[in-house]
């Protein structure tokens, strides 16, 4: 998983064609199913540990 510094990004968009999965969406554009990455992500630039957890918790296999 790739993040994005929610502090940081200017919603330049530069990112969306970058992603091999074609994972990344405006706010207002973003599944429903996705919405828990969006903690995730802010989630990692404050403790990649607790991240890390949440990820592998999320994952279809839970980890």
């Amino acid at each position: 998983m790739l993040y994005i510094d929610p502090d940081e990004c200017i919603d330049c968009g530069a990112c969306e064609p970058e992603c091999p999965v074609n994972a990344i969406f405006t706010e207002e554009s973003l599944p429903p199913a996705w919405a828990r990455y969006t903690e995730v992500n802010a989630l990692w630039y404050r403790d990649r540990d607790a991240a890390r957890r949440l990820v592998d918790e999320l994952r279809p296999d839970g980890g």
